[in-house]
């Protein structure tokens, strides 16, 4: 298993926030600002970046998506979205990535085993799924493709509901 401070360090993470022009989350200016972020990475489909953060009682989303298909071309920033949110929103983020035990979970999963037969079933040509947060001074990320876990598919679902974007369920699979 890969160290979430290895991940936030990878070539990849750092290209895919150059690609969306969005800020290291970690480590935080203040411990009291607490942030999400899922990087959203369909095969066929545009790359999306969702930010939620608690400063005070103050709440926000940045969204942001680009403009080609990840399993071709990234492509370049083609839009950006912002609002602040209402407390129950926040709260509700909150008792999903709790449901999910986001901060328990392993940073990558584990190679997939073979049946009894010797096959291993793997997934192709679907979705990364790339969630960190911050809080209380401390970080975890979850990358995931294909995720199997249904709690933790539930938050990324529920923050490109609350980006407002133009996105179907269809489109991240």
């Amino acid at each position: 298993m890969i160290p979430a401070e290895k991940l936030r360090m990878s070539k990849e993470y750092q290209y895919t926030l150059s690609r969306f022009n969005e800020p290291q989350i970690y480590p935080a200016a203040n411990q009291n600002i607490e942030i999400y972020r899922i990087f959203v990475s369909p095969t066929f489909s545009h790359a999306l970046s969702i930010r939620v953060e608690r400063k005070g009682k103050d709440y926000f989303l940045v969204a942001k998506y680009l403009s080609g298909q990840v399993g071709y071309d990234w492509g370049t920033l083609k839009g950006e979205k912002k609002r602040r949110l209402k407390e129950k929103e926040w709260q509700k983020l909150l008792d999903l990535l709790n449901r999910a035990s986001f901060w328990t979970l392993p940073s990558e999963d584990k190679e997939p085993e073979p049946n009894e037969k010797g096959e291993v079933s793997i997934c192709l040509d679907n979705t990364d799924w790339y969630l960190e947060g911050v809080r209380g001074g401390k970080y975890h990320v979850v990358d995931r493709y294909c995720p199997e876990l249904r709690n933790f598919k539930a938050i990324g679902l529920y923050m490109v509901k609350l980006s407002k974007l133009d996105i179907k369920e269809s489109d991240l699979h």
